[in-house]
């Protein structure tokens, strides 16, 4: 749609450190440290309309992308970022149909972003053991529109086994993901992926002897990824002065047919 409805998400924007997602609705009135804005004013406008707030202040009424919703999420864990996501899913192979097992939920962004991809055909099988974890994942979800392509147990990702079968990708997010092998073996269709995210060196060091001894995987790689923005002004661009360094491990390898 390209008008503003009541029940939509929004994004608005006054300028690159004041920018909030905040669902219209009748009455309801968004506050800023730059003014008020009454919501009822903004449902019919086209999205990327300029709107006025109560100091004057001119601002953007955006329509939010997948990306938005992410920084808005209520976290408990440390999460994957966006940077790490990109490469994780280029990785994988799936795409819009494919069956998914994760494990190590966590807040919900890995999650979020393999049911952005699956649907509208695919599914997210996914487990998170830990009951806080699961509900802030659960609302998480339900905020981005996204729960009726994930099938989001509380449990033992073990209990997979027993009921998954050609799974396009694994994704284990977990401290110990080379006790988890033998699920990503069972479950995986043959030269599908288990892709393993990890914040340490040791981590990635025992995960990837893990993967040789059980020989059941091949193509092995571990990476990292670094970002960096760039301020651009005229006669005067160059690096700002912070980026995104590290935030973890990606762990890649292939299913084989054993024997």
């Amino acid at each position: 749609m390209d008008t503003i409805r009541e029940g939509d998400w929004v994004l608005i924007y006054i300028d690159e450190r004041r920018i909030f997602l905040t669902k219209v609705e009748k009455g309801k009135r968004f506050e800023s440290d730059k003014g008020v804005l009454k919501l009822d004013t903004i449902i019919g406008l086209k999205y990327g309309s300029k709107v006025e707030l109560s100091t004057g202040t001119k601002a953007y009424v955006l329509s939010p992308l997948f990306y938005d919703f992410f920084l808005k999420y209520k976290r408990f864990t440390q999460v994957i970022y966006p940077k790490d996501l990109g490469f994780i899913i280029f990785l994988s192979g799936i795409g819009s149909g494919s069956k998914v097992l994760e494990a190590g939920v966590g807040t919900g962004f890995l999650t979020t972003t393999l049911a952005h991809i699956v649907r509208p055909n695919g599914k997210v099988y996914a487990y998170e053991i830990r009951e806080d974890f699961y509900e802030n994942a659960l609302r998480n979800l339900r905020m981005s529109g996204l729960l009726d392509y994930v099938e989001l147990n509380q449990g033992d990702v073990r209990d997979a086994k027993s009921r998954l079968k050609d799974i396009d990708a694994v994704f284990f997010d977990l401290s110990n993901p080379w006790d988890y092998l033998n699920v990503a073996y069972e479950v995986l269709k043959p030269s599908k992926p288990v892709i393993v995210f990890v914040p340490t060196v040791n981590q990635v060091e025992k995960t990837v002897l893990s993967l040789r001894k059980h020989g059941g995987f091949t193509d092995i790689h571990a990476y990292e990824l670094l970002l960096r923005e760039y301020q651009v002004k005229e006669g005067a661009t160059r690096p700002r002065p912070y980026m995104i360094g590290h935030t973890g491990f990606i762990v890649f390898a292939r299913k084989v047919l054993e024997g």
